[in-house]
């Protein structure tokens, strides 16, 4: 809770403030306050600034293609639903996301965080097809590797596990929930609900590649 606090806060400086080439630094957490007082201020206060600001000026992302304030709403979103998660499972509890959001949750865990590399770097397709099927989305990923170094921390990166977008008929398909797919990508659940078909270790693949990404 404290953890998702502290984000719903920063992001909510970022859009208030106007931050726009760099990030701002993360806020305190609640000290001596209440913490689920502390935590539904953050909210309320994160969702007015949402509601007061136009979304379309441009805003701090981590994301290389979008730095449209709209981009946190979507993120924000996302990130407080799977910590939602975290608290029924701590309880003993299953979470299901509503279709059409987990649906988007697929879309956004691959596109801006599993499936490419930074065009500084080299992405190199190697064998292996992944599909995934919720509902009437498909999704269909290739292994590749990625090799690199960042202009901005001088780190060198050599072949580490990626994913692309892959046209290439699937060696494995895997076909599921919306919820089920989204919670299992982001490692809050399990596939034992869904149909896997084919080369089951290239599932594992993915996996391995989102823990790297949401870690």
């Amino acid at each position: 809770m404290v953890h998702t606090g502290v984000v719903h806060r920063h992001k909510t400086i970022i859009l208030a403030d106007g931050w726009v080439e760099e990030s701002p630094p993360e806020p305190s957490g609640p000290n001596d306050h209440d913490i689920v007082t502390w935590f539904a201020e953050g909210v309320v206060a994160m969702i007015d600034t949402m509601r007061s600001i136009d979304l379309a000026q441009p805003r701090w992302t981590w994301c290389s293609h979008d730095h449209a304030g709209a981009w946190w709403v979507r993120r924000m979103a996302h990130e407080t639903a799977i910590h939602a998660a975290d608290a029924m499972l701590a309880v003993g509890e299953t979470p299901t996301l509503e279709p059409s959001f987990a649906t988007d949750g697929v879309d956004e865990i691959l596109d801006e965080m599993m499936v490419g590399a930074p065009s500084w770097g080299e992405l190199r397709p190697q064998p292996g097809v992944i599909e995934l099927r919720a509902g009437s989305r498909t999704w269909t990923l290739g292994r590749a590797k990625f090799s690199g170094t960042s202009p901005a921390s001088g780190t060198t990166f050599t072949d580490l596990l990626a994913l692309r977008w892959a046209d290439e008929a699937p060696d494995v398909r895997v076909v599921s929930d919306p919820s089920t797919l989204d919670l299992w990508l982001w490692g809050r659940g399990d596939l034992r609900s869904a149909e896997v078909t084919g080369e089951a270790d290239l599932v594992d693949y993915v996996r391995l590649v989102a823990a790297d990404a949401t870690g």
